[in-house]
């Protein structure tokens, strides 16, 4: 599909359906991102270490804690680009094991939009941008397209964005490259960036202009098996330039 026969309209409907999807996956990032709450006092010592590994990386507040919105702002926005950088990056460079052959796959490129978009959705969110108004932002930031113009994108109800989440829990059609080099607990980010991924397949011919990392890691991920490390490092870089951006834009 070329990029003119991808019209505001297909794009603000593709992005519409997104927004929603992700909006519960910010709402219950412990189910869908993999945060976990803290261990049992009767844990053993590896799960406690392992624990305070996580702590000092996302800190003791999480969204689920009483004192999240006491956060300041940009605390708030550096957790969540912690935690998708971690885990939803992670699931997108999976398929680089197979190295530039992942280039070739529009997945691929589709996974990586998915996580760059799940950070422009969490700076607005912490903004105060209802989900209704995130279409216009992402469409800017990830494709450097205006759809503003086009009638409001109808942003689906929380219970048809909810249906469509509860079929990637036993979604089983990921690409096999993606399930195989991560660990059983980040199957679970897989599901959900891939089932995110699949409602933006239509605008691939969009997909290079999406924010990437650095060259070196490019190139990097273009080496098999390793590539997963390049790939990694790439789609962080993405995350974090979509972040800003967004930021950016909305002042």
């Amino acid at each position: 599909m070329a990029e003119s026969a991808v019209s505001d309209q297909v794009l603000a409907r593709a992005l519409g359906m997104y927004a929603g999807m992700v909006s519960q996956v910010l709402n219950n990032p412990q189910r869908w991102l993999g945060v976990d709450e803290d261990p049992p006092l009767t844990a053993g010592l590896p799960v406690r270490i392992l624990d305070a590994v996580r702590d000092r990386a996302f800190g003791d507040i999480t969204p689920a804690s009483p004192g999240w919105a006491t956060q300041p702002e940009t605390k708030r926005i550096e957790w969540w680009l912690r935690r998708i950088a971690i885990g939803a990056a992670l699931a997108a460079a999976a398929p680089r094991f197979t190295g530039a052959l992942a280039d070739r796959l529009p997945v691929q490129a589709a996974l990586g939009a998915s996580a760059a978009g799940l950070a422009i959705c969490a700076v607005a969110r912490e903004r105060g941008i209802a989900a209704a108004d995130w279409v216009p932002l992402l469409s800017r930031v990830l494709f450097d397209r205006d759809v503003s113009a086009v009638a409001p994108a109808t942003v689906p109800t929380r219970g048809q964005s909810a249906d469509e989440l509860e079929s990637a829990a036993g979604d089983t059609t990921e690409p096999p490259s993606s399930m195989a080099v991560l660990s059983q607990g980040a199957q679970r980010v897989v599901r959900t960036l891939w089932r995110l991924a699949r409602v933006l397949l239509e605008l691939q011919s969009l997909f290079d202009k999406r924010p990437r990392g650095a060259l070196y890691a490019r190139t990097l991920a273009k080496v098999p098996v390793i590539g997963v490390a390049g790939g990694w490092l790439d789609e962080r870089g993405g995350i974090r330039k979509a972040a800003k951006r967004a930021q950016h834009l909305l002042g």
